[in-house]
């Protein structure tokens, strides 16, 4: 069984879903959303279908809490932000080229096994990290199209020095990020055109 946090927040009509993020619990957190439920996981969930994945997948994995540089904010409405009313990621401290903010946590499976979802990263060839159900603030990182900034973050796969966990982490890409200062990704060509 894998912890994660133990408390549970309710967005409904709320002018910011995301700011109640802010103050997770200690046990299981999870997050309503219009588009539906996410459970926070300190690590990621393996599917037990995959037995190949046994070479990326360490049992002595390290559970990860909230990372406390970035926090999880609404994109306000009327801003031209393709994502405005919806979540972003922001640095919640100055963040630095080349820096380690946190990893992208989700369900790990195979392509052929892997749902559809929007909240999708490769870890490894052929092996996805799901994050539309189960994940971590990473998943609120927005694509920079349409945004008028550039992608100030990248994905990175690295491995966990204590663990040998294979993980796919974000990292800051070559200038620094302001506090305050949303994070944006490259989705990949044609997302957003």
């Amino acid at each position: 069984s894998v912890p994660s946090w133990q408390h549970t927040f309710s967005t409904g009509m709320s002018k910011n879903i995301c700011k109640e993020a802010k103050g997770w619990g200690e046990s299981k957190r999870l997050l309503e959303l219009p588009s539906g439920a996410i459970e926070f996981v300190a690590q990621n969930l393996w599917d037990p279908r995959i037995a190949d994945l046994k070479a990326l997948h360490c049992p002595k994995s390290r559970p990860q809490g909230p990372c406390n540089k970035v926090r999880v904010e609404t994109i306000p409405v009327g801003t031209e932000h393709p994502a405005a009313g919806q979540c972003g990621l922001f640095a919640a401290q100055t963040l630095y080229p080349g820096e380690h903010i946190l990893d992208y946590l989700g369900y790990v499976t195979s392509e052929e096994l892997a749902d559809d979802s929007e909240y999708v990263a490769q870890l490894a060839p052929g092996i996805l990290i799901n994050a539309q159900r189960y994940g971590n603030e990473a998943r609120f990182i927005n694509d920079f199209h349409g945004t008028k900034r550039m992608p100030n973050v990248r994905f990175q796969g690295r491995v966990e020095q204590q663990t040998g966990e294979r993980r796919l982490g974000v990292h800051v890409m070559k200038r620094k990020i302001a506090k305050g200062e949303e994070l944006l990704i490259t989705y990949g060509w044609g997302y957003g055109l």
